[in-house]
Parts: structure tokens; C-alpha cells; sequence
């Protein structure tokens, strides 16, 4: 698996789109806050050019994070059913179970390896353009990316697995955003009528980072109050995340190493 690991860091890095997905975000979210700053500049009634409703966009948000690994993961592996790059990697004696760990190592590392420069550019392009003061500091968005962090990791190994278990790149799409989101809303509509669902649905990420549903997330203009500001609800993200990752892998790997070739 080290060996197929290093293979595919190698390719990544030779991969041009990695840095330009990275560049073109930096430059679209400082061009944004650019654009906010001379709004800000020319219209002395405009609400939006701080600081607190830009870290706002991402915190009121926290499943963006999901979102933005599973779309690198599906960029970083699209094509390989259409070349048969995992038939290949199989008939060299690679196991299915090692190709499954060895793309989630490798797409967390790109992942990180892009997150990084964005979310740099993000808070200092905001920080030196947009007025200080809201509700919303810098806190809760740094705070934001552990309490999200697993969560994601674990949305990314289900990315991972649906996109190898099935043929057609847009049927991995549908199954992993029904899983990660459309059971979560289904589930916490149920337990408007049905109080012994509320428990579980709860416990899904989509449901307690959500602004619509989870009382422990309030992010609007005139006020902030996340999940993760407690020890108990950062505890809750973590632990969700972890068992998000678990069952993910657990089925990536039973499931995919039974899968013909």
C-alpha cells in the first residue's frame, strides 16, 4: 500500500489542476473581498463589508467543508473507471482494500494541501479589506475547522467509496449527497411527528450544523452562536466525525473487497 500510496502523491503532484483549483479560489475570494471593500467604499449604507459577515459565509456553513473534499476527491479520481486505473493497480497484485485506504490518504493530503493557501488567503485578504466588528469573530471560524474536521474527513472516505463502487462518476454523486444530506433531512422531518427519531437525527452532522434546524447554531447579522463554542458540542463534532469515518471505512472496505474486477 506505501508503494501505491507514494505512486499517487507522485501523480497528484504532477497534476496541474491541484494548484490551479487552489489559485483560482485564492483569486475569486480575493477578488470578492475586493469588491466588498469598494462597495463598503462608495456606498456608506452597505451592511456587508465587514469582516464578522465574511467569516460568516463559512460559519454559518460548517458542511462546505464536505462539500469542497468531496468535489477535490471526485476531480482527483475522476476518469479512473474510464481508464481502468484501479483494474491495473488490482492485476499488480495491489488488494482493493489497500487502493480504498491509499486514495483517502492521498485525497486528505490534497485536500489539506489545498485548504491551507485558501484559507490563509480567505482570512487575510478579509482581515486587511473589511472593517473589524459583528457578531462573528475570527475565533469562531478558526475554531470552525477542527470542530468540522472529521466530519469531513468522514464524508470524504464515503466520497472515496461510492465513487469505486460505482461505474458511472454521477450515481457515486446522488448516493453520497443522499446518504450525507437528503437521509439527515428526511430523518429530522420525521422526527417532527415521530419525538423518539429526534435523537438520531441530531447526531448527523447535516442536522446540528445546521442554521434551520439545530438550536446550538444561530449565525445571522446581529448574532453568533455555534455547536463548537462548548466543550460538550466540540466533543459532539468530534465524535460524530469519528463514527462517520468508522462506518465509511468499514463499509469501503467490506464492501469494495468483495467487488469484482
Amino acid at each position: 500500500m506505501t508503494n501505491y500510496i507514494k505512486s499517487e502523491c507522485y501523480r497528484t503532484l504532477r497534476t496541474k489542476w491541484v494548484y490551479g483549483i487552489a489559485a483560482i479560489l485564492s483569486g475569486l475570494i480575493l477578488l470578492y473581498h475586493l469588491a466588498v471593500w469598494l462597495l463598503a467604499a462608495f456606498t456608506p449604507d452597505f451592511r456587508y463589508g465587514t469582516a464578522s459577515f465574511s467569516y460568516s459565509i463559512l460559519v454559518a456553513q460548517p458542511m462546505i467543508y464536505c462539500l469542497a473534499a468531496f468535489l477535490i476527491t471526485a476531480v482527483l479520481y475522476e476518469g479512473e473507471h474510464r481508464y481502468g486505473a484501479c483494474k491495473n493497480a488490482v492485476a499488480y497484485g495491489i488488494s482493493r482494500t489497500s487502493i480504498f485506504l491509499g486514495k483517502c490518504i492521498v485525497s486528505l493530503v490534497t485536500c489539506f494541501a489545498i485548504l491551507i493557501p485558501v484559507m490563509a488567503v480567505y482570512i487575510a485578504s478579509a482581515s486587511l479589506f473589511l472593517s473589524k466588528g459583528g457578531p462573528v469573530t475570527l475565533q469562531d471560524l478558526l475554531m470552525e475547522i477542527p470542530a468540522v474536521s472529521l466530519v469531513a474527513v468522514s464524508a470524504l472516505v464515503l466520497g472515496v467509496f461510492v465513487l469505486e463502487a460505482f461505474e458511472r462518476n454521477i450515481i457515486g454523486i446522488l448516493v453520497w449527497y443522499l446518504i450525507l444530506f437528503g437521509i439527515p433531512k428526511v430523518l429530522i422531518l420525521l422526527s417532527m411527528k415521530l419525538e423518539f427519531l429526534s435523537s438520531a437525527a441530531f447526531w448527523m452532522p447535516a442536522n446540528f450544523f445546521s442554521n434551520d434546524f439545530s438550536p446550538q447554531m444561530v449565525v445571522r447579522m446581529s448574532e453568533c452562536s455555534v455547536i463548537w463554542d462548548t466543550p460538550l458540542g466540540m466533543a459532539k463534532c468530534l465524535a460524530a466525525g469519528a463514527i462517520g469515518i468508522f462506518l465509511f471505512g468499514i463499509l469501503g472496505i467490506l464492501a469494495l473487497g468483495k467487488k469484482d474486477i
